[in-house]
């Protein structure tokens, strides 16, 4: 008995022994680690990852990288210093230089995630976007020229630094134009220009334009001969107002290639000069570049013309060269002009015309200094229809004032005011021609710049409705006579 109960014993305890070597450990995903000591046991995940270690495999751990935000709203569950990546660049937040992707850097951005403001020009909490009033300075946007920049006195330099430079474009009647451009800058450091080489200005050469806001244009043309920067100090004025100005140099009537001989063509062709000067701006201000926006092209520009330059002004603001002025003119013996008026009259008579003009219906306003006829403009010059202002010399011997007074005859309605400055020449407004010709015994140059500066702008002002411009008068001087008070 004793014998059968220890044999059945031994055989249970084989039995035993052998059926614990059959059965494996647990394995309930079937990835070949036992339950126990699988981090994810339900889920098959043979590597066992564990970004946290905190012994809940990846792919089964809420919080991978353990940061406090769960992986389906984590921009980043396997790195603890990133959650979340507002332009879905691939750059967490707390690393990107640019959260809300508007191309300008979290240190320059005033709202820097939100993707549709960048700017708060005035900080009052408003961004410009929305604000209608994004200077602070009183006025609604809708009526601020510049919207980003206070409102500042007329009587004195604008609030924007003058910068200038000089580009050579060629014409689409194959010469190559060189144009003076000044313009606001933001810079405040580099060198101030010397013109050429030759006359010492204000503006910081070869600076970056400040396209922040649309500039309104003027653009100057030069006497005979003349250069681009000869009333380089008003464009330079004019841009610390928000203003362009451009000026090509007019081919053949340069101080550099004066032809006289060319003087029929130069003086027909100046026109054209003005207009594609005006249209390669609008050209640069459609291309990626220094010039990008600047304008609004559909505003049109501003004419500013010293002596041949007044001519020019009175020809793209539409006067017209008729034959029968010239019939008058070129019959003048004692003339200087007397040939160059027979030859025109002669090309009208092969062109079977009797008249020729070349306005720019762009052009809005003129400011004529000095201006001479051209010697080929007098009743034709009743055609101009925009606002225009005069500013002469009564000591001027290049145009006279019988000159003159016969513009404002024909200009009529069109004529704004005009003054006389007393005892003042030819180059009042040209302190290039002062270099030249010298200017002694007549009124003091700095006085004229100053004056014609503050009498520009209040002019511009009126006309384009500037914000407070009707508060200002022309300024009254010892030194100026106004015709029309």
């Amino acid at each position: 008995m004793f014998r059968t109960g220890f044999n059945l014993l031994v055989s249970i305890l084989l039995f035993s022994s052998s059926l614990t070597g059959c059965i494996s450990e647990s394995d309930v995903d079937s990835d070949d680690v036992a339950d126990k000591k699988d981090n994810c046991p339900d889920i098959f995940n043979p590597e066992q990852l564990d970004y946290d270690e905190d012994e809940v495999g990846d792919l089964c751990d809420l919080d991978d990288d353990n940061d406090g935000f769960l992986d389906a709203n984590d921009s980043h569950p396997l790195d603890s210093d990133e959650n979340t990546d507002l332009d879905g660049d691939g750059i967490g937040d707390n690393s990107d230089e640019d959260i809300d992707g508007d191309g300008v850097e979290n240190s320059e951005d005033y709202f820097p995630y939100d993707s549709n403001e960048k700017w708060d020009t005035d900080l009052d909490g408003i961004p410009n976007g929305v604000d209608n009033d994004d200077d602070g300075d009183g006025w609604n946007d809708s009526v601020d020229p510049f919207d980003l920049s206070p409102v500042t006195s007329l009587l004195e330099n604008g609030p924007f630094t003058s910068g200038t430079m000089d580009v050579v474009f060629m014409s689409p009647r194959g010469h190559e134009v060189t144009l003076q451009i000044w313009y606001p800058t933001k810079e405040n450091d580099g060198e101030e220009v010397i013109y050429d080489n030759v006359l010492p200005g204000l503006a910081l050469d070869d600076t970056k334009p400040d396209c922040s806001e649309p500039r309104p244009v003027t653009i100057y043309s030069h006497g005979f001969p003349s250069i681009r920067w000869g009333s380089a100090y008003m464009m330079e004025s004019l841009a610390t107002h928000g203003f362009i100005s451009i000026a090509p140099n007019h081919i053949y009537g340069t101080v550099f290639d004066v032809d006289i001989d060319k003087f029929p063509d130069h003086i027909l062709s100046r026109p054209d000069d003005i207009m594609e000067s005006f249209d390669w701006l609008v050209s640069q201000n459609n291309i990626t570049g220094d010039l990008f926006n600047c304008i609004t092209p559909e505003e049109g520009y501003s004419m500013i013309g010293q002596s041949t330059g007044g001519y020019t002004s009175m020809m793209i603001s539409g006067a017209k060269i008729l034959s029968s002025d010239l019939e008058s003119s070129c019959n003048e013996t004692d003339s200087d002009f007397t040939d160059v008026n027979c030859e025109i009259l002669n090309r009208f008579s092969d062109l079977q015309i009797s008249e020729f003009s070349n306005p720019d219906s762009r052009v809005k306003y003129a400011l004529l200094l000095s201006p001479w006829n051209g010697s080929v403009l007098d009743t034709g010059i009743s055609s101009v229809s925009i606002p225009t202002l005069i500013l002469t010399g009564t000591a001027d011997e290049t145009v006279t004032i019988s000159e003159v007074n016969n513009t404002v005859l024909q200009l009529g309605d069109s004529l704004v005011n005009y003054a006389l400055f007393n005892n003042s020449g030819h180059y009042a407004f040209a302190p290039i021609g002062c270099l030249a010709y010298g200017c002694d015994g007549l009124l003091d140059i700095n006085i004229s710049e100053n004056l014609s500066s503050t009498i520009a702008i209040i002019f511009l002002a009126k006309q384009l409705n500037w914000p407070e411009s009707h508060n200002y008068d022309f300024p009254t001087s010892e030194h100026i006579a106004w015709k029309y008070d």
